[in-house]
């Protein structure tokens, strides 16, 4: 998960729960609130009814005749009652608020209701204010449905936020692994220049990585520039014993056995001039000392390479069968590379399939790659070879007599110096080697 997804569910998480169990605790809270409110209401109300009983007189809501049936008065809604009702002398009960059921017209309903008892003339009264919990529990499930809408708007309105902050926050840190890092493929491309941040911490890492980069950068031009200084030394003494060995052949007086001998060295000779040539080549594709001006069209190409190859392929007894060529042209390219890229693909081909084998060229456009698929019979390249080649060892350890490396090296070079994504595989007794070309808008 990137760090900005990272941060972003971490911001979400923890303001969510926090929001959450605060939403959960509120309906409590304002019940509490709601009930301490209504209990002040409940012994003001009481103050003042008694006041009203001691100002108006008790006979007014309690019969001299009938005082047992005492006075009981409730509003239309149900949602307060007073209950008045003579007690006994010794009749006892200190002022409390709780809540209680009452039946009022057969319905059941719960109240908050204050009792005391009062004395009004010498007599004890039983007095009852209560006030309907309907209320408080409608506020209740308002409320909890009130809060459950502002958590979700608060968790999208905070996503957005927190979204488009720590976007912009994360931006040159992205900048930085993007411009310096995951689209840099060799050393050479790599362009030092700071990214402009605001954070410090993004401002170290972009002053270590270039720093880092550069070292690299030095390092690999300093090898690069031996290697190309010594291919180019090498090639004089080669020239050198090659003249040599050719004044020698020249003399009537060698022997079989001195010939033979000469003929070895000559051989050793030759592929030392190749691996000397490949070095350089390879230096010279490291070194982007190859110009990319030039527009390729990519059908000519192929059949031309096919057509340099297809008498070689048939002395072997080889089938080269040219597939679907679509028409295609690469451009800000260098058509030599290209050529030769091509021609190391199908020399391989040719040089290890086994006589009466086939090897397949085709050319399609698929969207916004154009691959050129080159397909032979054989045993296939060993997958550790193809790893050692993509890591750039040029001097591989399991090689035999007649496999330097070098040619799949070249290959892998040159498509990475011409923006060709390669991809080599082996399986079923065949090798698929697939070169893809961007489609350049």
């Amino acid at each position: 998960m990137k760090l900005f997804h990272k941060l972003l569910v971490f911001n979400l998480l923890g303001k969510g729960i926090f929001l959450l169990v605060f939403l959960m605790l509120s309906p409590y809270l304002l019940s509490q609130l709601i009930i301490d409110n209504t209990d002040e209401e409940l012994l003001a109300k009481k103050e003042e009814v008694v006041k009203l009983i001691q100002k108006a007189g008790i006979e007014n809501f309690i019969s001299n005749e009938n005082p047992e049936q005492g006075f009981g008065s409730y509003n239309i809604l149900k949602e307060e009652y007073i209950l008045l009702q003579a007690v006994p002398a010794d009749f006892e009960i200190a002022e409390e608020i709780s809540s209680e059921k009452r039946i009022i017209e057969e319905e059941e309903i719960s109240y908050r209701v204050v009792a005391d008892v009062i004395e009004i003339a010498g007599s004890r009264y039983l007095l009852e204010i209560g006030r309907s919990l309907t209320t408080i529990e409608k506020i209740e499930a308002l409320f909890f449905q009130i809060a459950m809408g502002i958590l979700f708007l608060f968790l999208a309105f905070s996503f957005l936020l927190d979204s488009a902050i720590s976007k912009r926050i994360m931006a040159p840190f992205n900048k930085i692994i993007q411009s310096k890092i995951s689209r840099i493929n060799e050393p050479q491309e790599f362009h030092d220049k700071s990214i402009q941040s605001t954070t410090k911490e993004f401002e170290l890492l972009d002053h270590a990585i270039s720093e880092m980069m550069k070292r690299i950068q030095r390092s690999f031009n300093q090898e690069r520039i031996f290697i190309s200084h010594a291919s180019h030394e090498l090639k004089t003494p080669i020239s050198v014993l090659q003249s040599k060995l050719e004044a020698i052949f020249r003399d009537e007086n060698l022997n079989s056995y001195q010939s033979e001998k000469l003929m070895d060295m000559q051989d050793t000779l030759q592929k030392m001039k190749k691996s000397v040539n490949a070095l350089l080549l390879i230096s010279k594709v490291n070194n982007a000392q190859f110009l990319k001006s030039e527009t390729v069209d990519l059908k000519m190409v192929v059949e031309g390479v096919v057509e340099d190859w297809a008498e070689i392929a048939e002395e072997k007894g080889l089938e080269i069968r040219l597939g679907e060529i679509d028409p295609f042209t690469y451009s800000d390219t260098n058509l030599s590379l290209c050529q030769m890229m091509l021609q190391n693909a199908l020399s391989n081909a040719v040089k290890y399939v086994e006589n009466g084998g086939e090897i397949s060229l085709s050319g399609t456009k698929s969207g916004d790659r154009y691959e050129v698929v080159i397909e032979n019979d054989g045993a296939g390249i060993d997958d550790t070879l193809i790893e050692q080649v993509k890591n750039g060892l040029v001097f591989l350890k399991d090689v035999s007599k007649e496999k330097s490396g070098f040619g799949l090296q070249i290959m892998y070079k040159v498509a990475l110096f011409l923006g060709v994504t390669l991809e080599i595989g082996s399986q079923k007794g065949k090798t698929r080697v697939c070169f893809s070309f961007p489609v350049k808008v």
